[in-house]
């Protein structure tokens, strides 16, 4: 049996051994921490590409990929339109989509060999349609080496970028009302809203969580990481304030920063 592993940037291909050597000797005895050994693996960059463009608009990207493992690959190149059911993302082969972008994918090479220690780059160059129906396209590095796993299972690793199309301004991204998980004796104060990009176009939002005190005193902040939503994306954001409160009460208030402006909701709670 062969099964296919497909990750947006970087493929690990084995995971570490922890030996007793591993583990730091006790003070008297410690000395020049040695250089610790690289991990197998493939990687390609740039994992993300951001293009603002308009129909009929044709742009050029050049991937590179790494083999820092001990086995030779081959590659072949690949186009998907990343389309959204139900809120998540799908990836669905060139031609099938309408008003697709990927179909004018056209790489150079279309194929790859790569050594072990070796990098090799390709250039793929795409073309939006006069009518556009998606904004995302995933240039994909399909693995054609067999490498073994667990048991009878072989596998193929596969690694692509995310090239998503900003066609105007209208971007829209709704943040839902937040919810409060209390903090426990064995878990953090958890802060969560759902957002959605009910825009046309991509959006990064990103944020920060501020907890204030019932009398309007600041306790602390939370930076929020930015997260990519393609239009009709949904993501429920679940940010962790770290420290312990006191009892009393207090205010969460969440900002949300992205190309359509700020949004900001707060919610009360109570810390027994």
């Amino acid at each position: 049996m062969q099964k296919t592993l497909i990750c947006m940037s970087t493929l690990l291909l084995s995971g570490i051994l922890c030996r007793a050597s591993d583990f730091p000797p006790k003070p008297e005895q410690q000395s020049a921490p040695a250089p610790q050994a690289q991990v197998p693996s493939l990687a390609l960059s740039p994992a993300v590409i951001m293009v603002k463009a308009s129909p009929s608009a044709s742009s050029a990207h050049v991937l590179t990929i790494t083999n820092l493992t001990n086995t030779r690959f081959r590659f072949v190149l690949e186009a998907f339109d990343v389309v959204i059911r139900d809120g998540q993302r799908v990836f669905v082969p060139a031609g099938e989509t309408e008003g697709g972008i990927a179909r004018s994918a056209i790489f150079d090479p279309p194929a790859v060999d790569l050594n072990p220690g070796a990098s090799a780059q390709v250039k793929v160059t795409l073309t939006v349609p006069l009518d556009p129906k998606v904004r995302a396209v995933a240039a994909i590095f399909h693995g054609l080496t067999a490498f073994a796993g667990k048991g009878n299972l072989l596998f193929t690793g596969s690694l692509g970028t995310l090239i998503t199309y900003n066609l105007s301004d209208k971007v829209d991204v709704r943040v839902g009302a937040p919810t409060v998980n209390p903090q426990t004796e064995r878990s953090n104060l958890t802060i969560s809203e759902q957002l959605e990009n009910a825009g046309r176009e991509p959006a990064v939002p990103k944020g920060t969580l501020a907890i204030l005190r019932g009398t309007g005193e600041l306790v602390g902040r939370v930076a929020i990481q930015p997260h990519r939503l393609l239009p009709g994306e949904k993501f429920n954001c679940a940010v962790e304030y770290s420290h312990n409160l006191r009892p009393g009460k207090y205010r969460a208030m969440v900002s949300f920063v992205h190309e359509g402006g700020l949004q900001t909701n707060s919610v009360e709670f109570q810390i027994q």
